[in-house]
């Protein structure tokens, strides 16, 4: 458990938090003991959540004619599409690494490497310098990201950390879609210098190092294990786990489907109003980076009051089938040639991403005991990491009549905005396949 806040340092949380009654009261929903701890991570969680607007911000930036195009290609929103999905398979060597180290640090100085490579972003330029220091910074990203979960085991009791957590991830949410609108109100008003917005989020990223660090923790390493099993023997072991249970695996083949079709089409958006209609870079800032994220956070909390509600398997298939629609819409765009279906397909295929990353974050608890909780997400997150790898390549092909990488060149379908009723399709197997995993349902593993 965290440290205990001395008596000076209780008082002065309370004099600042005074000023913002929201954080005040977030404040005295956990024990007095933890509130040093969230207060802390409430501020790391501004410059965390400032770079996760990056993704649909870097999306837009390379489609935009004052930025990168024409030099920013399909194969470029490919490769930073490629790394932010593929960088889930990373997530079982942040458990081994910090069965080595403490897992605070995991936090801490990868957060400062991200933020020495986001103030590098500008010195380079060209879409593929911009391409791969954004790449590789999505990669790293996962290391942070997956130990600061498991921190919050260590942080808050259990009675507790749902309330906690709900918070510092309300302003990360809140602080990407800030990043996303200003940014994207900079990047087309100073293009030349679009690089200024990603020094901004490398410097806050560099305070919100310095803002975890302050957390109060135990020196012990919680997480430290004299007999750390290597990441690749956890797999193999995991693996078999897996395999023995039926009902899991099916639930996976079934999320495969639509969370392969999604992961495979949407970084092309950019792409096909760029390409297809000739969008003005305004229209496609809004459309790729805007957008998604506000409607996302709208939606948000109705989806999750459903989701209490239904089993996952019902609200899957209720997201995939939104999803279809939404991705039609981005079809009929891209072959009439008008901006209207992209700007309606962003709004409902954001309603449906707006649940789904919910349903992502918690449908595997349905079918994991107490005491495989761990593995069944590490299992999920790893499949998903795949499928965020292979699907931008395989999006590529399709839309493409070429995939290019430097002088290779590998010829593609060429199916343009087709590739979006491919995901549409995708996107329906994935509703039908949940529908009759949810008719069959015995209910969740701790209830049988």
């Amino acid at each position: 458990m965290p440290g205990h806040p001395s008596s000076p340092e209780k008082s002065s949380l309370s004099t600042w938090t005074r000023l913002v009654p929201p954080f005040h009261a977030a404040l005295n929903r956990v024990p007095a003991e933890c509130r040093p701890t969230l207060f802390y991570e409430t501020f790391y969680n501004v410059g965390a959540g400032a770079f996760i607007g990056l993704f649909g911000l870097s999306l837009a930036a390379l489609k935009s004619d004052q930025i990168f195009s024409p030099a920013g290609s399909k194969e470029h929103l490919m490769f930073v599409a490629a790394m932010y999905g593929g960088s889930c398979l990373l997530s079982p060597l942040v458990g081994y690494v910090g069965s080595k180290v403490a897992m605070r640090w995991l936090v801490i100085w990868p957060s400062v490497v991200l933020a020495m490579l986001l103030l590098s972003i500008g010195f380079l330029h060209g879409a593929t310098f911009f391409a791969l220091f954004v790449g590789i910074a999505f990669v790293i990203q996962v290391f942070p990201r997956v130990a600061e979960m498991n921190m919050f085991r260590v942080l808050y009791p259990p009675t507790h950390r749902g309330a906690a957590v709900g918070w510092v991830k309300a302003i990360a949410n809140i602080s990407g879609l800030v990043a996303t609108v200003l940014g994207t109100f900079w990047f087309l008003w100073k293009p030349e210098r679009y690089f200024w917005a990603y020094w901004a989020t490398g410097a806050a990223l560099a305070i919100s190092a310095i803002f975890y660090a302050r957390i109060p923790v135990r020196r012990k390493n919680e997480f430290g294990e004299s007999k750390a099993v290597l990441p690749h023997r956890a797999f193999v072991r995991g693996l078999k786990v897996f395999v023995a249970h039926r009902r899991f695996v099916l639930y996976q083949i079934g999320f495969w489907f639509a969370g392969f079709g999604n992961h495979m089409s949407h970084a092309y958006i950019a792409e096909s109003l760029k390409e297809d209609i000739q969008a003005s870079d305004r229209s496609i800032f809004w459309i790729v980076a805007v957008l998604p994220p506000l409607i996302m956070s709208i939606s948000a909390p109705v989806w999750g009051r459903y989701l209490d509600r239904v089993n996952p398997m019902t609200g899957r298939a209720v997201f995939n089938v939104i999803q279809a629609i939404g991705y039609t819409f981005h079809f009929y765009g891209g072959v009439s040639r008008q901006i209207w279906p992209f700007v309606i397909g962003a709004i409902i295929h954001a309603i449906a991403n707006g649940g789904g990353a919910i349903n992502w974050l918690t449908g595997s608890l349905y079918f994991a005991k107490q005491e495989n909780v761990p593995l069944y997400n590490s299992i999920h997150v790893g499949l998903t990491g795949i499928r965020g790898l292979l699907a931008p390549i395989m999006g590529v092909w399709v839309y493409g009549a070429t995939f290019s990488l430097g002088a290779w060149n590998v010829p593609g379908l060429g199916m343009g905005p087709g590739l979006f009723m491919v995901s549409a399709g995708l996107s329906l197997c994935g509703c039908i396949f949940m529908s009759w995993m949810s008719r069959n349902d015995t209910g969740p593993a701790d209830d049988g």
